[in-house]
């Protein structure tokens, strides 16, 4: 009898935490979705620019939101922009809706930028930062390079149409500067096996890029050339060694 009573006390904990939980769940993604949006002047090389802004911090803290992105005067650009925005903040809301809100658990997602700017191309650099649970935030980059004259974006299929052979010579120039970083001194086979993996002429491996007054920027996430600790990579490739710009 004490036995069944034991097992029926268990089973409505259990029941009670997994109701707390998923009430957790439902009240943390709808304080994400009703975040604060702010239009902020902000300054970036003694130039006014406009900014988006989103926060929301939770009051234990559960989450915490804190994005940056731009706010151009191109349609086009700030619907991509905007896009781009709206699905890692719905990827966070998917992670958790997946595996619920567990006790001890925070969740955020920070998301900032650079610009760079060259002739008729202005381009966008996201560095965005997510943490569900781990041993470390996922870190990613993702690139939006715009024409303005041609008010289209430019991505790496792009300039590979322009210049069939551009991806041997972004393997090539980024190969030989990645190894000549000191980063690099004294690694293993392992990891000199992940730049030659991770700057194969293929365009998944130079699909974030950037138009700059020094050249065309590459950029390399963690894990695509080296382990997480080394964190992210940059080459720049002078237009000299490129005949589609």
């Amino acid at each position: 009898m004490k036995k069944k009573i034991f097992i029926t006390f268990s089973i409505l904990i259990l029941i009670t935490s997994l109701i707390v939980l998923a009430r957790e769940n439902i009240k943390l993604r709808s304080m994400i979705k009703d975040s604060n949006e702010d239009k902020i002047v902000a300054i970036a090389n003694n130039k006014t620019i406009i900014e988006r802004k989103i926060t929301k911090h939770s009051n234990n803290p559960r989450y915490k939101l804190n994005i940056y992105y731009p706010y151009t005067s191109y349609k086009l650009l700030n619907s991509s922009i905007k896009k781009k925005i709206k699905t890692e903040i719905d990827l966070l809301l998917d992670t958790i809706k997946e595996y619920g809100v567990r006790p001890n658990q925070y969740y955020s997602l920070f998301i900032n930028y650079d610009k760079y700017n060259y002739k008729n191309y202005v381009s966008y650099v996201f560095y965005i930062s997510s943490y569900t649970g781990g041993a470390h935030p996922n870190n990613t980059i993702w690139t939006i390079s715009y024409d303005k004259d041609k008010n289209k974006i430019i991505n790496i299929d792009d300039l590979v149409k322009n210049d069939p052979d551009i991806l041997n010579t972004l393997s090539t120039f980024s190969k030989d500067a990645l190894k000549k970083d000191k980063r690099f001194k004294d690694t293993n086979n392992d990891i000199k096996s992940m730049i030659e993996d991770g700057t194969k002429p293929i365009n998944d491996n130079f699909k974030n890029f950037a138009f700059s007054e020094d050249g065309l920027i590459i950029f390399f996430e963690q894990y695509q050339v080296a382990p997480y600790s080394f964190g992210n990579f940059e080459v720049i490739i002078p237009y000299s060694k490129l005949s589609m710009i």
